[in-house]
């Protein structure tokens, strides 16, 4: 995997992009606000410093202000890779406003609801045992009361010509099970498009877990699940895998293999995971697993939603389950290492690709099959 010659034919692929009609996106747009710190023990003794003395400033710290959200992070990324995505997202007119300054003016949002609250997360970026991990507080805002009643005709019109429908930023949402059952039924009774769904960190409400299983993923209702080494375990764990290993804190990336077949296995749907030194796609026929690409990384928060449209793309693409899980790598390298926070374009994806980018080291036992 790690020659020039491995990436031509995916190279070749993406030269020629889907022509269909973009993917549907939805439902929330976050006003991001990037905190960029050295380490989180620096971080947390100046925040003590200044608690100790009774108020005052921290000061020498990068801030970055972006759109945020998975359905808005994910979007602006299919974009920029020539896709037209369909977004579907509410809330505030001051959000609205914010959302038209914070994205490529050829992102489509026809579709934004005006009539919520706006959503707000600030993300600490800070290293934390020998990782960029980020540390993200948020005002769910319209996240959480977004419903099927929030939507119109022309947003039921887009979902039933879409390819592709993709549920995201589940965690924040107050009934998640109702939501998603009812938009992919939407997607069941009248096409045969893609059903794609991440359901963010769970860790903060795990009660949404349940139905969601139950309700949702084992009614057959998700073609994609896409999921992080936290969530595939929590999910995991909801189905009834268990395990001494099988910890909140547990980093074994064989174990979070295990719980991604497992998810497999239980549910039907493919499980594309993505971790941050291997990406994975498994399913009851096949298991794909390359390590990541190496890079310096910059920024974290938003990580997951360019690996997903990676994924979405390729799938779009219909290129083989390697090369799909090598390119949403490839997306996923280029924006971590992006200063600005910046999703790449097919041209930098292709750069990249023939730049004969090194690889994370994984050991080999990770390669072999279950």
């Amino acid at each position: 995997m790690n020659s020039l010659l491995d990436h031509d034919d995916l190279i070749e692929a993406i030269r020629n992009p889907p022509r269909s009609t973009g993917p549907v996106i939805m439902p929330d747009f976050f006003l991001d606000h990037f905190i960029i710190g050295p380490s989180f023990s620096e971080f947390i003794e100046d925040v003590e410093r200044v608690a100790q003395q009774g108020g005052g400033n921290i000061i020498g710290r990068r801030h970055l202000i972006r759109r945020g959200g998975n359905s808005v992070n994910t979007a602006s990324a299919l974009l920029r890779l020539g896709l037209r995505p369909t977004l579907i997202v509410k809330t505030s007119p001051q959000g609205a406003e914010l959302l038209r300054a914070l994205v490529d003016p050829h992102l489509d949002l026809s579709h934004v609801h005006t009539d919520g609250l706006l959503s707000a997360t600030v993300s600490i970026e800070v290293d934390y045992n020998g990782r960029r991990t980020n540390i993200m507080v948020s005002d769910s805002g319209s996240a959480a009361d977004f419903s099927r009643e929030d939507l119109d005709e022309t947003d039921i019109e887009a979902i039933r010509a879409a390819p592709l429908v993709a549920l995201l930023c589940l965690n924040h949402n107050r009934d998640p099970a109702r939501l998603a059952r009812e938009i992919f039924s939407l997607v069941r009774d009248v096409s045969g498009a893609y059903t794609f769904m991440d359901i963010g960190d769970p860790s903060s409400r795990p009660e949404i877990l349940g139905p969601l299983v139950r309700e949702v993923l084992c009614e057959g209702f998700v073609d994609i699940l896409s999921v992080n080494e936290n969530e595939v375990k929590w999910i995991a764990r909801e189905l009834g895998l268990r395990g001494k290993e099988l910890t909140d804190k547990c980093e074994d990336p064989d174990e979070w293999l295990r719980c991604a077949r497992f998810v497999a296995q239980e549910t039907g749907s493919r499980v594309d995971l993505h971790t941050p030194f291997f990406s994975a796609t498994l399913s009851s026929e096949l298991e794909v697993v390359i390590p990541t690409f190496r890079v310096d990384v910059r920024v974290t928060c938003g990580a997951g939603d360019a690996w997903n449209a990676g994924d979405i793309f390729g799938t779009l693409l219909g290129i083989s389950p390697d090369q799909r899980v090598v390119l949403a790598n490839a997306v996923g390298a280029l924006y971590v290492s992006s200063s600005e926070a910046e999703h790449p374009t097919l041209s930098d994806v292709e750069q990249f690709l023939r730049s004969n980018p090194s690889l994370t080291k994984l050991g080999n036992k990770l390669l072999k099959p279950p």
